[in-house]
């Protein structure tokens, strides 16, 4: 049985050194830097459904993202959370004596900057 070629994935806007920096991971440690940029590269997607306005169409191939700081620290936030999960799917996390933690699934800071949830904008149709 032939195993299928390993996916390679390339953020193109979001920058994994921010994201380790966000969660205090040393840059030295290359352990989770493939974890970094797969989570890197679907906040991308994400954020672009969410923020579409940043989109710029033209003579671009393929097309050009280029968040504001609102929507970029906001994709920041959102990989880093994405990555703190990787080990928890029920949203708890076990941290030595302080025992266990939840780890929320949902982040105002973030709904807030991507304009999704209660800070989604009014739409038509």
């Amino acid at each position: 049985m032939t195993q299928p070629p390993s996916r390679v994935f390339t953020p193109a806007w979001l920058s994994p050194a921010d994201v380790k920096q966000w969660l205090k991971l040393n840059e030295a440690d290359v352990d989770d830097d493939a974890l970094v940029v797969r989570c890197c590269t679907q906040t991308e997607i994400y954020v672009q459904r969410c923020r579409p306005e940043f989109l710029k169409l033209g003579p671009f191939d393929p097309p050009v993202y280029d968040p504001d700081a609102e929507a970029y620290q906001g994709a920041v936030m959102y990989a880093a959370r994405e990555v703190r999960r990787r080990n928890s799917p029920s949203g708890t996390q076990s941290f030595g004596d302080a025992g266990v933690v939840f780890v929320s699934k949902f982040d105002s800071d973030i709904e807030r900057a991507l304009h999704q949830g209660a800070w989604a904008k009014p739409g038509v149709g």
